[in-house]
């Protein structure tokens, strides 16, 4: 019993000069463990972050798949590939290699060619008539896309916060850039020329072409754009809407006379491009040199001459400045008033008439100069 005792008792004894040591130990590894907290809070911080960032890097590589797919056929749709003289059957959820053609034939199918994941905003060129436009041919790793106008009624469906200068519709005339929402474009090829219908249906979208500029076209505006084969030649005529147009005007000398600086400077003419309006632009080449000639005149609804200027492009030397419009009806004022003037002179003038009067006045001033020498300086 008491070697039981004193083995406890020393046991005890032994615990208790033990406790400080253990206290010790205790605080420093509560001490470490709020170190490691901290620690591990920063670098869960630290692992979100780059999970954010990686998250939206990854979110801004997969606006785009790599290749366009058919995501909807209903009916029948063909394709042509890249270099190749043949058309085949389009098949749903089948991808195809950017540079490929896609059309319909008829009007009671619809083709979608999709350029988003499935997951993400839809971007889709949907094909509801006989009508046909084709893919960019670019690298893979390329962040943009754009689609060639072919023939027929194209609608694009785009995210109204799609980023800017990542998709675009392309033409020999013009080209649509920054395109949010929805948008319909009927597009046909002439003997001499192409011709399109732009309408945006929902959001936004922007018209760029040599010498002229749409900044936006918003919900329901439309306008046409008719383009000569030689590039010759832009008409540009109001169909809904009132669409603003950046119309270039060449370049220009301005002075600065606090200073006597002269600067050149390009201002262009802003039209409001409305029904019954339009914009006519002729170009030509000069015989000697490369630089073009351009005219550009506007029109009013009622068809008469609003503005006129022309300008050698690169040339602010050469810049006829904002020339007088010459219409119809001023031109006839201009005729009658010349008529009415001359119809006047004709009835005041009566030639003989004057020359008896001159013959009279000479007899007698001569009379009078006789008489009286000594007025000859007053012989009025």
């Amino acid at each position: 019993m008491k070697l039981t005792v004193c083995t406890l008792t020393a046991a005890m004894a032994a615990s208790v000069m033990t406790l400080p040591s253990l206290a010790q130990d205790w605080d420093v590894d509560s001490a470490e463990d709020g170190v490691s907290a901290a620690a591990d809070a920063a670098e869960g911080d630290a692992v979100k972050q780059a999970v954010d960032a990686s998250d939206k890097l990854k979110k801004a590589e997969r606006i785009f798949t790599s290749l366009p797919f058919c995501s909807l056929l209903d009916g029948h749709g063909e394709y042509k590939k890249p270099g190749s003289s043949s058309w085949e059957s389009a098949e749903e959820g089948v991808y195809y290699p950017l540079g490929t053609e896609f059309r319909t034939t008829d009007g009671s199918s619809q083709m979608d060619i999709r350029f988003s994941p499935l997951l993400s905003d839809a971007i889709i060129v949907s094909l509801k008539t006989p009508a046909s436009f084709a893919t960019r041919e670019q690298p893979l790793g390329d962040k943009t896309r754009a689609i060639v106008l072919q023939s027929g009624t194209i609608n694009v469906t785009l995210p109204r916060n799609l980023p800017d200068s990542l998709f675009s519709i392309v033409s020999g005339g013009f080209k649509i850039v920054n395109p949010k929402g929805e948008s319909r474009i009927a597009y046909i090829r002439t003997t001499d020329g192409e011709a399109a219908q732009i309408r945006c249906v929902t959001g936004t979208l922007s018209i760029e072409g040599r010498h002229f500029k749409f900044p936006e076209l918003k919900a329901a505006d439309e306008v046409k754009i008719r383009t000569s084969q030689d590039g010759l030649f832009t008409g540009l005529y109001g169909n809904r809407g009132d669409c603003l147009t950046l119309l270039d005007q060449g370049l220009k000398q301005v002075k600065n006379f606090a200073t006597g600086e002269v600067t050149v400077e390009s201002k262009p003419l802003e039209w409001k491009l409305s029904p019954r309006t339009a914009v006519r632009i002729h170009r030509a080449l000069p015989s000697i040199g490369e630089r073009m000639s351009v005219t550009i005149m506007t029109f009013d609804a009622a068809g008469e001459l609003k503005n006129r200027c022309a300008f050698a492009e690169g040339r602010e030397d050469v810049n006829s400045g904002e020339l007088a419009p010459s219409v119809k009806r001023d031109r006839e004022a201009l005729a009658k008033q010349a008529a009415a003037a001359a119809e006047t002179v004709a009835v005041e003038v009566d030639v003989e008439a004057d020359a008896e009067e001159e013959g009279e006045a000479g007899d007698s001033s001569e009379s009078e100069a006789g008489s009286d020498s000594g007025d000859d300086d007053l012989g009025f």
